[in-house]
């Protein structure tokens, strides 16, 4: 790889057109120069291509924009990456305030020497409070930790790491983490070729197209034991207005917040979670994990029975798609024991 590897960007757009005026300009005003901009709108009616061409011509112009279905955040980033010249992948979203130096500093810490083992990294991700045309990092953003990257427990509950603190102690050191938030990722390709999965279509899937919440669980699930650890680089800071988010600590602030997402959130949340576990979860598991993550199975089906019986139905989706899941299952890379996902856990 050279000294001044290529960078793809790649961003989903799907309306959020009150971000746009703001994110995508300090997206684009990177003092990195090999970089090629490819953006996807999946808006119903092109609302956000439209608005870029109107409002950002000049921006327009320096990105490869493009419009088409609706194909969700898996399917999205999935064809981008196929159309992807660069060495590295990243993933991210346009609810984002972004520094200057944000790729270029990305690139030099993945590119030491000491780094080339980690096939995916994620950097600090803070609150953004957003106000309409405030786009300066210093008058709009907080203290308040939105991510440090996924985190994962024995009982495989999936978390962001760091979520609602506002002490960063903790999170002031490169650490090698479960992987990278959704939200925003970077990946080296070779990694995402090494565990893609070549669907019926022909086409090559990085992210899993079945899912839309928890596909980045997923994903960093199959690149851990394909042997691609994820690595957290601390002193990179993004600013983020997450629309979506549990701003607690316990368990009972959890439950309430869980609570007061839509119907669609509960849903996909528990259908993702479902199937990864059925397509990553190894009987080779210590007594402890498979104990763990049994009891948490069995609460978390009396809690969908109790407070959203409606997602049950969720049980018998993910059913439907039983043979397509064992085939995904069958094509994961297994390069790392079990043991070593264990020394991840909490």
């Amino acid at each position: 790889m050279s000294k001044n590897p290529k960078v793809t960007i790649g961003l989903i757009l799907y309306k959020g057109e009150k971000y746009l005026g703001c994110s995508l300009p300090s997206l684009i005003n990177q003092d990195y120069s090999n970089i090629e901009f490819l953006f996807r709108d999946q808006s119903p009616n092109g609302e956000a291509y439209d608005y870029i061409q109107k409002n950002l011509p000049d921006l327009a112009k320096k990105v490869k924009l493009e419009k088409g279905g609706n194909l969700w955040h898996s399917g999205g980033h999935n064809s981008l990456i196929r159309k992807m010249k660069g060495d590295y992948y990243f993933c991210c979203s346009n609810d984002m305030l972004y520094d200057s130096n944000f790729v270029s500093h990305m690139v030099k810490i993945l590119e030491k020497s000491e780094n080339k083992r980690f096939g995916s990294a994620t950097c600090k991700l803070l609150r953004w409070n957003f106000k309409d045309g405030q786009c300066t990092i210093d008058k709009s953003v907080s203290t308040v930790i939105d991510s440090c990257g996924i985190g994962i427990t024995k009982g495989h509950h999936f978390y962001d790491r760091g979520q609602g603190e506002t002490n960063h102690v903790p999170y002031s050191s490169y650490k090698e983490i479960f992987g990278p938030s959704g939200a925003l990722a970077v990946f080296r390709k070779e990694a995402l070729d090494d565990i893609s999965y070549k669907n019926d279509k022909g086409e090559y899937e990085y992210f899993d197209e079945l899912l839309h919440y928890k596909n980045d669980v997923d994903l960093a699930y199959r690149l851990q034991w394909a042997g691609y650890p994820s690595l957290f680089i601390p002193e990179v800071k993004v600013y983020h207005d997450r629309q979506v988010a549990s701003m607690s600590d316990n368990f009972l602030g959890k439950i309430v917040s869980h609570q007061k997402k839509s119907d669609w959130a509960k849903g996909n949340s528990l259908f993702g979670h479902l199937i990864v576990l059925k397509k990553n979860f190894s009987n080779k598991f210590s007594f402890e994990v498979k104990a763990s993550t049994l009891f948490n199975r069995i609460l978390r089906y009396l809690h969908t029975a109790f407070f959203n019986p409606n997602q049950l139905e969720q049980y018998k989706q993910v059913k439907k798609f039983k043979f397509e899941i064992q085939k995904k299952k069958k094509n994961i890379v297994r390069k790392k024991s079990a043991k070593a996902i264990e020394k991840l856990m909490d």
